[in-house]
């Protein structure tokens, strides 16, 4: 007897491989879209937004020790403040003197903001265009705005523009340092002493505590907040101008300040970063001086130091603003 055949059983096709990578691309896509619009808009509104903190007085005795970091860090000098509430949250032999490398160029602009108009057109001198280290590649007779020397500047780390500016201002750099070093004074800061616009003499020196205080005062400024951020732009006989902080490019929530290296003062850090705490913007600004091992691991440092002391704020009530 002839056995009736058995029906075929229709195996349910699976979608192509292809088909999934694709559709897991195009979610990824979207949520990394998301997300940077996001941090586009929570940027845009902290750039809009007067920053309202308080500049840290003289440093007063310490009653209650504040905890140490609960990671190593390779550097022997660092502090971290909240700047919606001016609590200091972590420093680490914050007022050790050494010296400040290029990050001697956050007083330096400072200077130029508050005294020469963004338009004015600078000539660019053959002293300014002879100083060696970092530089804009600029020549003698060149002619550029205070606005696009300040991207040199800042992004750059070029040491002629700090010389092109602050001869700009004074007429002679020895004249501008002049006008540092008083600034600094009438700010409280008598241990901090400069010796040149661009940081390149071991003599400019100062403290973990003095970077922050200069510090606190750019971020006063839109245009500072708004040059320190730019990763990327283009300049006049520079087609390319890349930031040389790392940690913009690590990092969305960075969102500045300068870095600074030489063989005396060693990696020194100044960094910022604004993240959502609470459905409130939060802004931290930390400073690390004179690490040894090269800037990757001082960024590690520095990122380390924000995340930790984002969770402080998220955790502690008082920290909120």
């Amino acid at each position: 007897m002839l056995s009736s055949p058995r029906p075929r059983i229709r195996k349910k096709s699976s979608p192509p491989l292809g088909a999934i990578l694709v559709i897991a691309l195009l979610l990824v896509s979207a949520y990394v879209s998301h997300q940077h619009r996001a941090r586009a808009e929570a940027y845009q509104h902290w750039l809009a937004t007067p920053i309202a903190f308080k500049v840290p007085s003289l440093p007063k005795p310490i009653v209650k020790p504040l905890p140490p970091l609960p990671f190593p860090i390779g550097e022997p000098s660092g502090i971290l403040w909240n700047l919606n509430n001016g609590q200091l949250l972590w420093s680490l032999h914050p007022h050790q003197v050494g010296p400040l490398a290029s990050t001697t160029k956050l007083m330096t602009i400072y200077l130029i903001l508050h005294h020469l108009p963004l338009s004015q057109t600078v000539v660019i001198s053959p002293t300014a265009a002879g100083t060696g280290g970092s530089d804009m590649r600029m020549a003698p007779g060149q002619q550029f705005t205070v606005h696009q020397l300040l991207y040199g500047l800042m992004l750059r780390s070029a040491n002629d523009t700090s010389v092109a500016l602050a001869q700009a201002l004074s007429g002679h750099t020895a004249n501008f340092v002049g006008l540092m070093n008083q600034t600094a004074k009438t700010w409280g800061l008598r241990g901090l002493s400069f010796a040149d616009p661009d940081g390149l003499s071991p003599l400019s020196r100062g403290t973990a505590w003095d970077l922050s205080v200069i510090a606190m005062q750019d971020l006063r400024n839109p245009v500072f907040r708004q040059i320190v951020a730019t990763k990327l732009t283009s300049l006049p006989h520079n087609p390319v101008v890349r930031n040389l902080n790392g940690l913009l490019f690590q990092d969305p929530s960075v969102i500045g300040l300068k870095t600074g290296w030489t063989t005396q003062a060693g990696f020194n850090v100044v960094f910022a970063a604004t993240r959502t705490v609470h459905g409130k913007p939060v802004t931290l600004l930390g400073i690390i001086m004179h690490g040894q091992q090269g800037f990757p691991p001082a960024y590690h440092d520095a990122e380390q130091i924000l995340n930790w002391g984002f969770a402080q704020v998220t955790t502690r009530a008082e920290n909120l603003p």
